[in-house]
């Protein structure tokens, strides 16, 4: 085989075959053409004088062409399936190869996120039922204090200011402007730092329990809301293991 090559390109002859194949490259733009005699004859490693050796070569019959500039979506197409018998030596089907391997952890890494938010939809019903079932009350707020979950027990508790229908209303409403000012001071506190996460509130000796504001942060630790966790003292009145 003999090759000729310059910036961005490089050509051959193959004896055997009397074929002509050329490719161009440029910033991840990659052609592979079959060319004829008088265009490689034109051809010289630095170029002859007012052509451009990739204009020449691109008046060929395209074989194969990819893109992987990080500026676009990475492609490759193949317009002659015969493109690495025909031109073996050239970079075509590494290239290919490569773009297959791309989509193919690109493939795998999206089959891996799509089944980590199933999981995450599945457990979601399980975190539901175990609030559900808790027998304190527990309101939880976006960190603009919307409300948006109350369970059985809460609404039970909060029914005379509107129950369930505080769903979607501002936790500041239920309070007076010296407890919303502690409710922000407290809110403030938890957005200093990942590690401030609880604060015990206040004392209610009627029931006999703790208060906590407790903070709600998503997986990477960004605050998304908070919740009062009410805490019996109580000893409990159940006897082990009634089934009856």
């Amino acid at each position: 085989m003999e090759f000729k090559s310059g910036l961005g390109w490089k050509a051959c002859y193959d004896e055997e075959r009397d074929l002509y194949t050329a490719e161009t490259s440029w910033r991840g733009s990659y052609h592979l053409y079959e060319i004829n005699k008088e265009i490689y004859d034109r051809l010289d490693k630095n170029g002859q004088e007012g052509e451009n050796p990739s204009e020449l070569i691109g008046q060929g019959r395209c074989l194969f062409e990819a893109d992987d500039d990080y500026y676009t979506q990475p492609y490759c197409i193949a317009h002659d399936s015969n493109y690495n018998e025909l031109a073996p030596w050239s970079d075509a089907k590494r290239r290919a190869d490569a773009m297959a391997e791309y989509y193919k952890k690109k493939e795998q890494q999206e089959t891996y996120k799509k089944e980590q938010e199933e999981n995450k939809m599945a457990l979601t019903s399980f975190y539901k039922a175990v609030l559900d079932a808790d027998r304190a009350p527990i309101v939880l707020c976006k960190w603009g204090h919307e409300i948006v979950y109350m369970n059985p027990a809460a609404i039970k508790r909060y029914e005379k200011r509107g129950g369930e229908k505080l769903i979607g209303k501002s936790l500041l409403d239920c309070h007076n402007e010296e407890s919303k000012k502690k409710i922000s001071d407290v809110l403030d506190w938890f957005m200093l730092s990942k590690d401030n996460n609880i604060v015990y509130i206040f004392r209610n000796d009627k029931e006999n329990k703790d208060v906590y504001m407790v903070a709600l942060r998503d997986d990477e630790g960004a605050l998304i809301g908070y919740y009062e966790k009410h805490e019996y003292r109580d000893h409990e009145t159940m006897k082990f293991y009634d089934l009856k």
